[in-house]
C-alpha cells in the first residue's frame, strides 16, 4: 500500500510542478505574485473539461486549456500588469482581482458541481504497482512532469534566450542597453507561466478534475512549494514539488485531519534554516522604474481646481474639531439609523480596527503583509473558544488579543528575515496554509462548518440587539484609536518609520532594527487579533474563511484606499469598502466580479497606471500630470 501512496504522489507532485513552475518562473524574473495562478490552473481545467466532452477529444482539450491561460495571462500583463512595474502591492492587487473575476465567472458558467473528464474506453488502461493496479493516464505525469521540467532548465540555463532573461533579472536597465526588448521579454515569460498553469489544470482534469475553490487550493500548494524550493528555482520547485505531493499522498490517506501539518512543518522549518528556500537566491528588487505613460483620463482643470482646494481646507481643520465632528456623529446613529444600517455601521468599525493593525505595519513600517488574516482569525477563534467555555465576551477580546500576539511573535521570528515583495510571499503562505489546517482540522476548529457560539457583551444590553452591539463596539473601537494615536505620536513610530527610510543608516546609529521591526509586528497583529474577536461577538460565527486570501486581500485594498501611513486613512477606507460591498451585494449576485474589477481600478488609480489630468486640446500630445 506504501508504494501506491509513493507512486501517487509522485504523479501528483509532478503535476504540481508544472503548475508551481510557472508561478516561480514569473515571480522569479518579474517579481509578480501571481494570485491569479489558480485561477489559470481553473480555467485551464475547465476548458479541457468542455472541449473534450463536446467531441473534440482529451489532446484537443489540453491544448485549448493551455492556450485559454496562455491568452488570458498575456492580456493581463500586457494592458495592466505592465503598467505597475516595481509596483509590487499593485500587481497583487490587480492580480486577486482577476482571481475573484475569473472564479465568479467560472461559478457562473460551468455551475458549482464538481467536474471531472472521464476518459473514452479505449484510452483506460492500468498499469501493475505492486498487488494492485495504477491508471495509466496518471503515470503519464511521471513521464511528462521530468520533460518539462529538462526542457524548461534548459532553456533558462543554457540558451541564449536564459541569458537574456537572467541579465534582465540582474539588471533591468544594462539589459535595455544592449538591445533586449524587456516588454516582449516579460510578456513571453508571463504567457509561458500561465500556459504552464492551463496545461497542469488540462492534465488534472480526469483525476483532480474542477470546482469552486480549487484555485483557492492550488495557489496554497504552489506557495508551499515556492517557498521550500526557493523563489525562482526550477529545480528547487521540482524537488519540494515531489516532497509536496508525497507528503500529501500519505497525510490525506493515513492523517486526514493532519494532512496539512505535514506541509507545513518542512515550509516553516526551511523559513527558519533558509529564508531564501533550498535552492533560491535572496531576491532583489529592481532599482529601475520604467518610465511609462499612464492612461490618462481627461478632467476639466476647473474640476480639479475645486477638488484640490477643498482637500487643501480639510487639512487646514484643527485634529480636535475632526474629533468634535466624529465623536457627535457616533452618538447620533443609534437615534437615525435603522437596525440593520447600525449593524452595516458597525461591521465597518470592527474592520477599521483590523485596517489599523495593518496600517501600522504597512503604512508606518513600510512591511507589506497578505497574511494579515492570520491574526484576525486566530483573535475570532480564540473569542468563540473562550464563549464556549462560558468565559464572558471581554474575557474573550483579552484572549484574542493574547493569541493574537503570541501567533504575531512566532511568525515574526519566522518571515522578518525577508522583505518586500518576499516578505508578502512568506505572510501569504503562512496564512493559507493555516487556513488549511482550520479547515482541515474538524475535531477542533469544526471544519468550513465553523463554530456557532451565542455570545454577547454584557453592558448596554438595555439599548437592544443592534444599538447595544454597536456602542459596545464603539467603545471599544475608541479606546483603539486612542492607543493607535500614542503609538503615532511614539518613539517607536519614528523608529519604524526610519527604517523604513533607511535600515541600514539606522543600525550605524546603534539601533537595533530587529527588535523595532518585531515589536512592530506584535503591535499590528494585536490590534488585528483585537478586530476579530469583535467580529466573533459581532457575528456569532466563525469559520475557516477568516483566514483566507480574501480577508487579508480586503483589509489591504481597506489600506492603500485610505492611503497606507495616513492617521485616519484606516476608517476611511473600512468605511468605504464595507459600503461599497453593501451597495454591490444589493445591486447583482455576481458582485464578487465588480469587487474584482474595483481591486483592479483602485491598483491602476493608486499607483499611477490611470491618472486625472486636465482636459486635453487639439495642441496637446497628452494630458498633464494631475
Amino acid at each position: 500500500m506504501m508504494t501506491l501512496y509513493v507512486v501517487n504522489g509522485l504523479a501528483y507532485g509532478n503535476l504540481l510542478f508544472l503548475m508551481a513552475a510557472g508561478f516561480t518562473l514569473i515571480f522569479g524574473v518579474l517579481r509578480v505574485i501571481n494570485m491569479a495562478h489558480g485561477s489559470l490552473y481553473l480555467l485551464g481545467a475547465h476548458v479541457a473539461i468542455s472541449v473534450a466532452q463536446s467531441g473534440a477529444g482529451i489532446w484537443a482539450g489540453i491544448l485549448a486549456g493551455s492556450i485559454v491561460a496562455a491568452a488570458i495571462g498575456s492580456i493581463a500583463e500586457r494592458f495592466l500588469l505592465y503598467r505597475l512595474q516595481g509596483d509590487y502591492l499593485a500587481q497583487v492587487l490587480v492580480t486577486i482581482g482577476l482571481f475573484m473575476i475569473i472564479g465568479d465567472l467560472a461559478l457562473l458558467y460551468w455551475g458549482g458541481t464538481p467536474r471531472v473528464f472521464t476518459l473514452p474506453p479505449e484510452l483506460v488502461y492500468s498499469i501493475p504497482v505492486g498487488a494492485l493496479r495504477y491508471p495509466a493516464d496518471r503515470l503519464v505525469l511521471l513521464l511528462v512532469g521530468p520533460l518539462i521540467a529538462v526542457a524548461l532548465w534548459y532553456a533558462i540555463e543554457r540558451t541564449r534566450f536564459g541569458a537574456t532573461v537572467r541579465a534582465s533579472v540582474d539588471d533591468e536597465e544594462i539589459a535595455q542597453a544592449i538591445g533586449v526588448s524587456v516588454p516582449r521579454l516579460r510578456l513571453l515569460v508571463f504567457a509561458t507561466g500561465s500556459l504552464l498553469a492551463g496545461l497542469s489544470g488540462a492534465l488534472g482534469a480526469t483525476f483532480v478534475g474542477a470546482k469552486p475553490g480549487l484555485d483557492l487550493e492550488v495557489i496554497l500548494l504552489a506557495l508551499v512549494i515556492v517557498i521550500i524550493g526557493g523563489p525562482g528555482s526550477l529545480v528547487g520547485s521540482y524537488i519540494a514539488a515531489l516532497l509536496i505531493g508525497i507528503l500529501d499522498s500519505i497525510g490525506k490517506s493515513l492523517f486526514p485531519e493532519a494532512s496539512l501539518f505535514l506541509l507545513f512543518a518542512p515550509m516553516l522549518l526551511i523559513l527558519m534554516l533558509r529564508p531564501n528556500g533550498l535552492f533560491g537566491r535572496p531576491v532583489t528588487e529592481n532599482a529601475i522604474k520604467p518610465d511609462l505613460r499612464p492612461i490618462i483620463i481627461p478632467m476639466p482643470q476647473a474640476a480639479i481646481g475645486i477638488a484640490s482646494a477643498a482637500v487643501d481646507q480639510l487639512k487646514r481643520l484643527p485634529g480636535s474639531v475632526w474629533l468634535i465632528l466624529a465623536a457627535s456623529l457616533m452618538l447620533a446613529l443609534p437615534f437615525l439609523m435603522s437596525e440593520y444600517t447600525l449593524g452595516i455601521v458597525t461591521l465597518a468599525l470592527i474592520w477599521a480596527v483590523f485596517a489599523i493593525g495593518l496600517n501600522i505595519m504597512l503604512g508606518y513600517g513600510g512591511m507589506p503583509s497578505l497574511g494579515h488574516a492570520l491574526f484576525f482569525g486566530v483573535g475570532a477563534y480564540a473569542t468563540a473558544w473562550s464563549g464556549l467555555a462560558g468565559l464572558n465576551a471581554h474575557l474573550g477580546l483579552l484572549l484574542s488579543i493574547v493569541g493574537a500576539a503570541i501567533t504575531a511573535c512566532i511568525l515574526a521570528g519566522v518571515s522578518l528575515r525577508t522583505r518586500q515583495a518576499q516578505l508578502l510571499l512568506v505572510t501569504l503562505a503562512l496564512a493559507q496554509v493555516v487556513w488549511g489546517v482550520v479547515f482541515k482540522w474538524r475535531s477542533v476548529t469544526g471544519g468550513d462548518d465553523g463554530l456557532i457560539h451565542p455570545q454577547q457583551f454584557g453592558v448596554f444590553k438595555s439599548f437592544g440587539h443592534a444599538a447595544g452591539s454597536y456602542v459596545n463596539v464603539t467603545v471599544i473601537f475608541a479606546a483603539s484609536a486612542f492607543v493607535y494615536w500614542l503609538f503615532a505620536r511614539s518613539r517607536l513610530r519614528l523608529n519604524i518609520t526610519g527604517i523604513r527610510s533607511n535600515e541600514k543608516r539606522m543600525m550605524t546609529l546603534g539601533y537595533n532594527t530587529a527588535r523595532i521591526t518585531f515589536v512592530t509586528y506584535v503591535v499590528s497583529g494585536m490590534f488585528s487579533g483585537l478586530a476579530g474577536g469583535l467580529y466573533a461577538i459581532y457575528s456569532g460565527f466563525v469559520a475557516p474563511d477568516l483566514f483566507s486570501v480574501y480577508t487579508s486581500a480586503k483589509v489591504l485594498l481597506m489600506v492603500i484606499l485610505g492611503m497606507p501611513g495616513m492617521f485616519a486613512g484606516p476608517v476611511i477606507g473600512a468605511f468605504a469598502l464595507i459600503g461599497l460591498e453593501e451597495i454591490l451585494s444589493g445591486l447583482t449576485a455576481r458582485w464578487h466580479s465588480l469587487l474584482g474589477c474595483i481591486y483592479i481600478m483602485v491598483a491602476m488609480l493608486a499607483f499611477g497606471g490611470v491618472r486625472f489630468g486636465r482636459q486635453q486640446t487639439d495642441g496637446q500630445q497628452g494630458g498633464a500630470k494631475p
